[in-house]
């Protein structure tokens, strides 16, 4: 199993978004979004890659405290 954890200090999710945040077109706060830019694909993109190798995606955030989201996907590999 392969794992990548990514952490920032940044705006955080609200607990109640938290739930849509990897849907098409979500964002946190499109006052955000206008002084931070973007449209609300990134990580729609990123779980759809990782669900197709088989693996996971989840966020933990606290509002203005940061995210932390986490990547899990199976890998396969040969000792000999």
């Amino acid at each position: 199993m392969f794992q990548i954890n990514v952490k920032d200090t940044g705006i955080g999710i609200n607990a109640e978004n938290l739930h849509s945040i990897f849907d098409f077109f979500i964002q946190e706060d499109q006052l955000d979004t206008r002084m931070y830019n973007g449209i609300g694909v990134g990580l729609s993109i990123c779980k759809g890659i990782v669900t197709k190798a088989g693996g996971k995606i989840w966020v933990e955030s606290e509002k203005n405290k940061g995210s932390t989201f986490f990547v899990t996907i199976p890998i396969e590999y040969n000792n000999d």
